[in-house]
C-alpha cells in the first residue's frame, strides 16, 4: 500500500470533475475541503452535482477545520476513477489523499 496525494479544482461551477483518470485501486480516501472556498463543494460518483447526490462541504464547516470526509473500504477497494467533485462556486478546491491498494 502506498499514499497517493492530490488536489481537485472546479473550474466551471456546475460542471463535475473527476478526482482522477487512472485505474488506482484505493482502500482508503480522505478529502478536506480548503477553508479559503466560497461556495459548497460536494464529493460523490459520476452522478453528482452542485445541489445533489454529494457529501457537501459547506464553506462554514471547511473554514473551522471540520470539512473532511473520509471512507475506508475495508478489505475491498474501489478505483480512484469513480470520485468525482462539483461546486457552487468556480475554482473551488478538495484536496485528498488515498491508500492505494
Amino acid at each position: 500500500m502506498r499514499p497517493l496525494f492530490g488536489t481537485t479544482t472546479v473550474a466551471s461551477a456546475g460542471t463535475r470533475v473527476q478526482l482522477s483518470n487512472t485505474a488506482d485501486h484505493v482502500k482508503r480516501i480522505q478529502f478536506q475541503a480548503r477553508a479559503a472556498n466560497m461556495g459548497t463543494t460536494f464529493i460523490g460518483l459520476v452522478d453528482v452535482s452542485a445541489t445533489v447526490k454529494g457529501w457537501e462541504f459547506s464553506p462554514e464547516v471547511a473554514s473551522r477545520g471540520r470539512g473532511e470526509l473520509s471512507l475506508d473500504f475495508g478489505e475491498g477497494s474501489v478505483l480512484l476513477s469513480l470520485f468525482y467533485m462539483d461546486s457552487t462556486v468556480s475554482g473551488e478546491i478538495i484536496d485528498w489523499v488515498a491508500i492505494l491498494a
